[in-house]
């Protein structure tokens, strides 16, 4: 994103423009616009220029040919790819936040471990070649069946030795199928099926990361944790041990730190840190995520009163890093 006089813009999902004024992303919209950052909703832009929406307060204005800065990526490049090339094509040149190459790294989950790995991270095996699974599952015991480039928990499962272990698989887009890979499943806390953490690291002005949040999925029956199903979800205050949370913080700010010192990191706008909690209330990153989304808006769902003025800080904050190192531009 940018100041006002220059003009910013977004690529939002696909599928046409959704958002409401009175959800957090349009808050946050005007609460930017009152500090002189324009923010422009689109999926046309041609030569740095985009036809989108601004918020205005009750309603979104549509604008046309609007000269932009910088671009916040949201778009579904995944189930759109050609339109997501096109758009990047648009916007040649521009600071895009997140960089395509940080997407694409967080994107492979094998890859970006094995780069975490190399920064002296310890996180649970995986076995990437199918012809080793059932030995590595028979050593281990339990793990998590995954595609290697999914998201959203889409194909994910708990297995055990003896089941079946298919090489390819189904992700995040359905009809195309994947490589799988395994990764070792954590034992979690007793009496429960899983404890997930979502950590919410984000950039300011300046450069600093802050951690936005930090959301805790657990359930007593669903292995994959997932709210759809039933999950329960809160904060990890008051649920983890101090010393846990002391440790999941400057996990979450390493790795965020590691993934910044990259070529592109100087435009990584925020991160999405994935981890898993064990029998002995230890934390362990099982992967990261360049499009984080949904964990603070959840906890926005169950108590607004304490945490929608957060989800829309949450929305800004990035706009606002974006904004910055535009201007430095």
């Amino acid at each position: 994103m940018s100041r006002r006089r220059r003009g910013g813009g977004g690529l939002g999902r696909g599928g046409g423009f959704a958002p409401r004024v009175a959800r957090p992303v349009g808050r946050a919209a005007l609460a930017l616009r009152d500090e002189g950052i324009g923010v422009l909703f689109g999926q046309r832009l041609q030569q740095g220029r985009m036809d989108g929406f601004a918020a205005r307060p009750g309603a979104w204005e549509e604008r046309r040919d609007v000269a932009v800065a910088a671009l916040h990526d949201r778009f579904p490049s995944q189930t759109y790819p050609r339109r997501y090339r096109q758009l990047l094509a648009g916007g040649r040149g521009l600071p895009l936040g997140n960089p395509t190459s940080i997407t694409l790294l967080c994107r492979d989950k094998l890859e970006c471990q094995r780069v975490l790995e190399g920064g002296g991270l310890a996180m649970p095996q995986v076995e990437e070649d199918a012809r080793r699974f059932a030995g590595r599952l028979q050593g281990w015991g339990a793990a998590f069946l995954k595609p290697r480039y999914g998201a959203l928990g889409c194909g994910v499962r708990l297995v055990a030795p003896g089941e079946a272990l298919p090489a390819m698989g189904e992700g995040a887009v359905a009809g195309v199928r994947e490589p799988l890979l395994l990764q070792r499943a954590v034992p979690p806390p007793a009496g429960w099926s899983g404890w997930s953490l979502r950590v919410l690291a984000q950039r300011v002005p300046g450069g600093q990361w802050v951690l936005a949040s930090r959301v805790l999925r657990r359930s007593r029956r669903d292995p994959v944790v997932n709210v759809a199903r039933g999950a329960e979800v809160l904060m990890a205050e008051g649920v983890l041990s101090e010393g846990a949370l002391r440790r999941l913080d400057e996990v979450c700010l390493g790795v965020a730190g590691q993934l910044a010192g990259s070529p592109d990191g100087e435009r990584i706008v925020e991160l999405g840190v994935d981890a898993v909690v064990d029998t002995d209330g230890g934390v362990h990153v099982i992967e990261v995520n360049s499009r984080p989304r949904g964990r603070l808006e959840a906890m926005a769902e169950v108590d607004p009163g304490r945490y929608r003025a957060a989800h829309v800080e949450a929305c800004a904050r990035p706009l606002r890093y974006l904004s910055w190192l535009a201007g430095r531009g």
